[in-house]
């Protein structure tokens, strides 16, 4: 709805239920306007299209129309793009999930490693909660070292499927049915910095093996499971079994873990800064998008041209590195992303999280009118209905009060004093008339721009007598936020009586 209009006549709804899920590849072209493609932002001057300054993904112009909705700055809040990734990549905010999961599944044939008719397995298909779920089927399939097959039928040997003696084809959802596990050995997975590490065991061999076979070594035993690998693994995973791990494979699909196509958010979440009439800077996130582009576009270039298997895979890791900080630069035991100045590019988790990030700083903590907070001071020389204030927190505190024929004259005395009073006394700085148009004392000379009609507000300082809500964090109770009448006071703290402060307290 348009920010100008403040009443709709449509019908509003009620929300009963907010659903969270993890976005997959189709979605996100789907919600896309354009696919970013070069990192070039401008163009003599203008937005490059196809780049991360296209005219369709919203505009921080006053002058511009967003090409999309055709709204302005005010109305378009951004539109979305995306970026098709030359390899699939870790999600570094879901890469311990991915573990679990691989944890939990045949590398082989990705079927669930619990056995059904374990006391543990039937204890966690009780739990509910999808997040206990997953670890409670983890608990299950983490001592398991083999993926335990089907009793073979007859006419078969060593194990093998009569339907498939290959071994392949798991894709087959009909063969997924019949069959139960493959029988292969697991791996066990560790996290090593970005990359998901598989370490193999051995295979048991006799004397005579050995002089006939070299003994594998430990290198080609321990492998590095490259994000497209593990995506293979968590493709084959079906709805049934991401049912029973806890996942809603309508809301996120295992295989949606591994980021194939990169969402690019619009300007007005990383905002470009004018330095002077043709000098921009550009937001930490646009430069981290810049540097993901420039080495996805290199990678691609390699990959074309033929380069060996070791380079390419060299230039990957690169890549994992810029889009991993791109999320969160403060990953342990990794080195930060910076500017060329050398400063530690602000990621998205370092906008969301702490106590300076957008869900304590401004959402729990924003700061809003007629409140204020000071450290609170005992003083036993008050009433217990009473609460000391600040001069210079009742000077700056307002309250708005309606003009009627009762305190027209006392409004008016106020007014007169304005936003800086004379020592002692208290005074307003806002006139609110009909209409909704609001007067700043402060610039208001003339003697008739303050004149007063019933109806008129006037957001005055405190007064002595006036009643307050006053509380202390972390408030548990309804006695933590009580109501008192305010006395003005010299000093810099808000000054309460001491039998009150138990209240508090508890």
């Amino acid at each position: 709805m348009d920010q100008r209009f403040g009443f709709s006549p449509a019908e509003v709804a009620k929300v009963k239920t907010v659903q969270f899920g993890v976005l997959s590849p189709d979605e996100i072209r789907r919600m896309s306007v354009v696919q970013i493609d070069t990192s070039d932002l401008y163009d003599r001057g203008k937005p490059r299209e196809g780049g991360l300054s296209d005219p369709r993904l919203g505009t921080i112009d006053r002058s511009v129309k967003c090409l999309t909705c055709q709204g302005g700055m005010a109305e378009c809040p951004g539109h979305f793009g995306h970026l098709e990734l030359v390899r699939p990549m870790f999600h570094i905010g879901f890469i311990k999930t991915v573990l679990t999961l691989l944890r939990s599944v045949c590398h082989n044939c990705s079927r669930i490693l619990a056995d059904p008719n374990d006391y543990r397995y039937k204890m966690a298909l009780r739990v509910r909660n999808p997040k206990q779920r997953l670890r409670r089927m983890y608990e299950c399939c983490r001592t398991r070292s083999v993926c335990a097959a089907d009793t073979p039928p007859e006419g078969t040997e060593d194990g093998a499927d009569p339907t498939n003696p290959d071994g392949e084809d798991f894709d087959d959802p009909e063969r997924k049915v019949r069959r139960g596990g493959c029988g292969a050995t697991q791996p066990k997975y560790t996290i090593d910095g970005m990359k998901i590490m598989a370490e193999f065991k051995a295979p048991k061999r006799g004397r005579n093996d050995m002089e006939e076979e070299e003994q594998i070594e430990p290198t080609e035993r321990k492998q590095q499971m490259w994000p497209d690998r593990v995506l293979s693994i968590l493709k084959r995973i079906s709805d049934e079994d991401c049912e029973l791990l806890g996942l809603n494979p309508k809301y996120g699909r295992p295989d949606s873990f591994i980021l194939q196509v990169l969402p690019v958010p619009p300007p007005p979440v990383r905002p470009s800064v004018m330095m002077s009439s043709s000098a921009r800077s550009e937001d930490d996130l646009t430069y981290q998008l810049v540097m993901i582009i420039r080495q996805n576009e290199y990678v691609k270039k390699q990959e074309a041209n033929g380069m060996a298997a070791h380079v390419i895979n060299d230039q990957l890791q690169i890549l994992q590195f810029y889009i991993a900080t791109y999320f969160d630069n403060d990953l342990p035991g990794q080195p930060r992303a910076t500017q060329r100045s050398g400063r530690p590019i602000k990621s998205i988790c370092a906008r969301l999280k702490a106590k300076e990030g957008r869900i304590r700083g401004n959402l729990m903590g924003k700061r809003v009118d007629f409140s204020a907070r000071t450290v609170i001071t005992p003083d036993p020389n008050i009433n217990i209905d009473e609460l000391g204030v600040p001069w210079s927190i009742a000077l700056n505190l307002t309250y708005p009060e309606t003009v009627t024929p009762y305190n027209i004259d006392k409004l008016r005395e106020l007014v007169e004093n304005g936003p800086h009073p004379p020592p002692g006394k208290t005074g307003a700085k806002y006139i609110i008339r009909e209409d909704g148009q609001r007067l700043d004392l402060r610039y208001l000379k003339k003697t008739s721009d303050r004149h007063l009609e019933l109806g008129y507000k006037v957001e005055r300082h405190l007064v002595e007598g006036d009643y307050v809500l006053f509380n202390r964090q972390p408030s548990l109770h309804k006695m933590s936020i009580m109501g008192h009448r305010i006395r003005i006071f010299p000093w810099s703290t808000f000054r309460l009586n001491l039998s009150v402060h138990l209240a508090l307290q508890r």
